[in-house]
């Protein structure tokens, strides 16, 4: 009985201990500092309260920065590097990513012509110059720990024109993010610099508008009479030639201008954007030049009035560098011959 009495007691103590050692894993799990050392509980999705956020006054217009005296910014145009009218960024607010998406200016700054980059003049111009007008500091310190941050925070790297620039996972190398809002718009930084460069990446919150407009039969006749050509966004599904719904009724648009203009022919020419494989884009260019050619042709349209072809991605109108110019380069051009 004094036995059984001591293991009863001894299992009661495991047992606890056990759940004590989960609790704290949980807790250890859970709790994250916040960048001023108070504790905060990791939720599961990421945001920011915008009304928390400052409204800056008399901070001139964007993207708000200037080179200090003694440095440069890297191939300035409209004050920063590169501008981009939409771009997406992820923005690492030390409990999780708060992605963002509008536009998008990159400041990248290097030393002058007469002296080398100076980092610790670079990080004592802009963050004093931050803290003085009054941006909210939403976290500065290293590239997170846990993979899946660390992954999107990787991802803000962006090629332009003049090179690629993007934040960088490397030791002695912090960045900081910041934001604030400004004549009715929402503003957030993200900064970093080492031995060589410093970077300022500045977006301008704005949700995507869409500019690509239906075309009627009255603008494609239009468009084809000054430029011997139309250009239509008709929606496929996804890699494959079958129309969307929308797209049909480009095609009956289409319909209507040859119906009404007995004499026109038309090329079909099918476009992509430069994502994935060239033969398989230009074979999907085609095949969707096809859907189009044949769809007229079921509906009446005799087939010796068409013809259709596909380019791929062999001539874009756009640079592929943005999704917006990438929706612009997939595209049908009706061509008259």
């Amino acid at each position: 009985m004094k036995k059984a009495s001591i293991l009863l007691i001894f299992s009661i103590i495991i047992i606890s201990c056990t759940n004590d050692s989960k609790n704290s894993t949980k807790e250890e799990n859970e709790i994250i500092r916040t960048i001023d050392g108070t504790s905060k509980v990791k939720s599961d999705s990421t945001n920011l309260n915008w009304d928390e956020i400052p409204d800056l006054k008399n901070i001139g217009n964007f993207p708000f920065f200037t080179a200090p005296t003694g440095l440069q910014i890297k191939y300035a145009k409209n004050g920063a590097s590169d501008i981009s009218d939409y771009e997406k960024m992820e923005n690492y607010l030390g409990n999780g990513v708060y992605t963002t998406e509008g536009k998008l200016a990159i400041l990248g700054f290097e030393g002058s012509e007469e002296k080398d980059f100076n980092q610790r003049l670079f990080d004592k111009s802009v963050f004093d110059y931050i803290e003085n007008i009054g941006a909210k500091k939403m976290y500065k310190g290293d590239f997170p720990k846990n993979e899946t941050d660390r992954k999107k925070i990787g991802e803000n790297m962006y090629s332009v024109k003049h090179g690629t620039y993007g934040l960088l996972d490397e030791s002695e190398a912090p960045f900081s993010v910041y934001a604030f809002k400004n004549n009715g718009k929402k503003y957030i930084l993200n900064i970093q610099s080492n031995s060589a460069q410093g970077t300022i990446f500045i977006m301008e919150l704005k949700d995507f508008e869409q500019t690509i407009k239906k075309y009627t039969a009255t603008t494609m006749l239009t468009e084809i009479e000054q430029n011997g050509k139309a250009i239509l966004n008709i929606n496929f599904d996804t890699d494959k030639s079958t129309l969307k719904p929308d797209g049909q009724e480009i095609v009956e648009e289409i319909l209507k201008l040859l119906n009404t203009n007995s004499d026109l022919k038309l090329s079909i020419e099918g476009h992509t954007d430069n994502t994935g494989n060239v033969n398989k884009n230009k074979q999907l260019s085609t095949e969707r030049a096809n859907t189009v050619m044949y769809s007229l042709a079921s509906k009446g349209i005799d087939i010796k009035r068409l013809k259709s072809t596909g380019f791929g991605s062999e001539k874009p109108i756009k640079p592929n560098d943005t999704d917006i110019n990438k929706a612009i380069n997939r595209r049908v051009e009706l061509v008259k011959f």
